[in-house]
């Protein structure tokens, strides 16, 4: 009988350090690691891109959920309307609000993927 095979599973970053010579100068990666204070203020910019986007998108997510009750309330005519016997309020809410969540969720997570891959470019990059 033989023994299992051993395998190693390492960072890819410990494959790249290994390789360079030692003091070959400043990196972002290293900072983050050693988690010094250019590292730290690196790490806060990255959050606050993200917390940015989000609050954004969290702003219109909320105008999208309040645009149509403050709709029916300033136009009562339209909250009475009713389609195929249903309110006006219910197809709206499928046709209009839904589709804008949908479209919103897929360009927060657009933004998001965008924002930390140039993070993980300027890493890797220096």
């Amino acid at each position: 009988m033989t023994e299992p095979r051993r395998v190693a599973v390492s960072s890819p970053r410990a494959h790249r350090a290994r390789g360079q010579p030692v003091g070959t100068g400043w990196s972002i990666a290293r900072d983050l690691d050693e988690r010094t204070e250019p590292g730290a203020v690196d790490a806060r910019a990255l959050i606050r891109a993200q917390l940015r986007s989000a609050l954004l998108t969290a702003g219109l997510v909320l105008g999208a959920v309040l645009g149509l009750p403050l709709l029916l309330l300033l136009v009562p005519a339209l909250a009475r309307t009713r389609v195929c016997g249903m309110p006006l309020a219910w197809p709206l809410l499928v046709l209009c609000v839904q589709p804008v969540w949908i479209v919103l969720a897929v360009r927060q997570l657009r933004r998001a993927e965008r924002t930390e891959r140039e993070f993980a470019r300027r890493v890797d990059r220096v």
